[in-house]
Protein backbone atom coordinates (compact mmCIF):
# COMPACT_ATOMS: atom_id res chain seq x y z
CA UNK A 1 0.00 0.00 0.00
CA UNK A 2 1.40 3.38 -1.01
CA UNK A 3 2.07 6.18 1.46
CA UNK A 4 0.21 9.31 1.88
CA UNK A 5 3.52 11.04 1.06
CA UNK A 6 4.10 8.62 -2.64
CA UNK A 7 0.11 9.64 -3.08
CA UNK A 8 1.15 13.27 -2.67
CA UNK A 9 3.96 13.17 -4.68
CA UNK A 10 2.08 11.33 -7.57
CA UNK A 11 -1.02 13.99 -7.62
CA UNK A 12 1.80 16.84 -8.28
CA UNK A 13 1.20 18.02 -12.06
CA UNK A 14 -1.63 16.11 -13.01
CA UNK A 15 -5.18 17.64 -14.09
CA UNK A 16 -7.94 17.99 -11.37
CA UNK A 17 -9.95 15.52 -13.12
CA UNK A 18 -6.69 13.05 -12.89
CA UNK A 19 -6.48 13.73 -9.23
CA UNK A 20 -9.97 13.30 -8.50
CA UNK A 21 -9.45 9.75 -10.61
CA UNK A 22 -6.29 9.04 -7.53
CA UNK A 23 -8.84 9.71 -4.82
CA UNK A 24 -10.90 7.65 -6.56
CA UNK A 25 -13.60 9.94 -7.90
CA UNK A 26 -13.50 11.80 -4.50
CA UNK A 27 -13.67 15.80 -3.77
CA UNK A 28 -14.97 18.25 -6.11
CA UNK A 29 -12.78 21.54 -7.23
CA UNK A 30 -13.57 24.77 -4.98
CA UNK A 31 -12.02 28.19 -5.12
CA UNK A 32 -9.24 28.14 -2.84
CA UNK A 33 -7.75 31.03 -0.82
CA UNK A 34 -3.74 31.71 -2.07
CA UNK A 35 -1.57 29.03 -0.14
CA UNK A 36 1.57 31.35 1.19
CA UNK A 37 2.85 32.64 -2.11
CA UNK A 38 0.70 30.27 -4.12
CA UNK A 39 -1.62 32.62 -6.10
CA UNK A 40 -5.08 32.05 -8.04
CA UNK A 41 -5.24 28.36 -6.70
CA UNK A 42 -8.38 26.38 -6.08
CA UNK A 43 -8.35 22.92 -3.60
CA UNK A 44 -9.57 19.98 -3.54
CA UNK A 45 -10.51 17.93 -0.60
CA UNK A 46 -11.68 14.41 -0.25
CA UNK A 47 -12.73 12.16 2.56
CA UNK A 48 -10.67 9.75 0.65
CA UNK A 49 -7.52 10.91 1.15
CA UNK A 50 -5.84 13.10 4.06
CA UNK A 51 -4.43 16.42 2.24
CA UNK A 52 -5.44 19.13 0.35
CA UNK A 53 -4.29 19.57 -3.20
CA UNK A 54 -3.59 23.17 -4.61
CA UNK A 55 -4.35 22.93 -8.22
CA UNK A 56 -2.85 26.50 -10.56
CA UNK A 57 -4.41 26.25 -13.88
CA UNK A 58 -6.16 23.20 -13.38
CA UNK A 59 -3.12 21.29 -12.23
CA UNK A 60 -2.01 20.07 -8.85
CA UNK A 61 0.99 22.00 -7.67
CA UNK A 62 1.53 21.54 -4.10
CA UNK A 63 -0.29 19.43 -1.79
CA UNK A 64 -0.64 20.17 1.82
CA UNK A 65 -0.87 17.41 4.76
CA UNK A 66 -1.55 18.47 8.64
CA UNK A 67 -0.44 17.28 11.45
CA UNK A 68 -3.43 14.54 11.30
CA UNK A 69 -1.82 13.29 8.05
CA UNK A 70 2.17 12.92 9.20
CA UNK A 71 1.05 11.91 12.92
CA UNK A 72 3.02 9.04 12.27
CA UNK A 73 5.71 10.67 10.46
CA UNK A 74 9.08 11.51 12.50
CA UNK A 75 12.16 14.25 10.95
CA UNK A 76 14.47 11.47 10.52
CA UNK A 77 12.00 9.36 8.65
CA UNK A 78 11.80 12.35 6.32
CA UNK A 79 15.39 13.19 5.95
CA UNK A 80 15.77 9.43 5.17
CA UNK A 81 13.65 9.53 2.19
CA UNK A 82 14.40 13.32 1.15
CA UNK A 83 18.13 13.24 1.55
CA UNK A 84 20.78 15.65 2.74
CA UNK A 85 21.15 19.46 2.84
CA UNK A 86 18.04 20.80 3.20
CA UNK A 87 17.53 24.62 4.00
CA UNK A 88 16.11 25.92 7.03
CA UNK A 89 13.47 28.26 7.47
CA UNK A 90 11.34 30.08 9.71
CA UNK A 91 8.11 27.79 9.64
CA UNK A 92 4.33 29.28 10.67
CA UNK A 93 3.85 26.26 12.83
CA UNK A 94 5.27 28.40 15.47
CA UNK A 95 8.60 29.89 17.29
CA UNK A 96 9.90 26.95 17.95
CA UNK A 97 9.14 24.74 14.70
CA UNK A 98 11.62 25.02 11.64
CA UNK A 99 10.74 24.69 8.17
CA UNK A 100 13.08 22.27 6.02
CA UNK A 101 13.04 22.27 2.88
CA UNK A 102 14.20 19.67 0.63
CA UNK A 103 13.32 22.14 -2.95
CA UNK A 104 15.39 19.89 -5.37
CA UNK A 105 13.55 16.90 -4.00
CA UNK A 106 9.83 18.60 -3.65
CA UNK A 107 9.65 18.40 -0.07
CA UNK A 108 9.15 20.68 2.79
CA UNK A 109 8.05 19.81 6.76
CA UNK A 110 7.68 21.78 9.81
CA UNK A 111 9.07 20.20 12.63
CA UNK A 112 9.60 20.93 16.53
CA UNK A 113 11.79 18.62 17.89
CA UNK A 114 10.74 15.37 16.67
CA UNK A 115 7.23 16.04 16.11
CA UNK A 116 6.04 16.99 12.24
CA UNK A 117 3.93 19.65 12.29
CA UNK A 118 3.07 19.80 8.52
CA UNK A 119 4.76 18.30 5.34
CA UNK A 120 4.32 20.42 1.68
CA UNK A 121 4.86 18.63 -1.29
CA UNK A 122 5.43 19.79 -4.83
CA UNK A 123 7.10 19.75 -8.00
CA UNK A 124 10.97 19.66 -7.40
CA UNK A 125 12.43 23.28 -8.22
CA UNK A 126 15.48 25.54 -6.62
CA UNK A 127 15.76 26.90 -3.47
CA UNK A 128 15.23 30.06 -4.79
CA UNK A 129 12.12 29.18 -6.96
CA UNK A 130 10.64 27.84 -3.70
CA UNK A 131 11.11 30.83 -1.82
CA UNK A 132 9.88 32.89 -4.60
CA UNK A 133 7.13 31.20 -5.73
CA UNK A 134 5.44 28.92 -2.56
CA UNK A 135 7.05 30.36 1.08
CA UNK A 136 6.04 33.26 3.12
CA UNK A 137 7.88 34.11 5.78
CA UNK A 138 5.81 34.15 9.03
CA UNK A 139 7.81 36.85 10.47
CA UNK A 140 8.60 37.35 14.20
CA UNK A 141 6.64 36.20 16.46
CA UNK A 142 5.00 37.85 19.75
CA UNK A 143 3.94 36.62 22.92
Amino acid sequence: MASVLDVAHALIGRSSEQVRAVLDGGGAEEAADDYQRLEDVTSIRSSRFPGTVYLRDGVAALVYLGPEAVAGLSPRDLEASAGSDPVMLASRAGHEATLVVHAQQGLAYSAAGDEVQFVEVFAPCTQAEYEAGIYEDPGPFRR
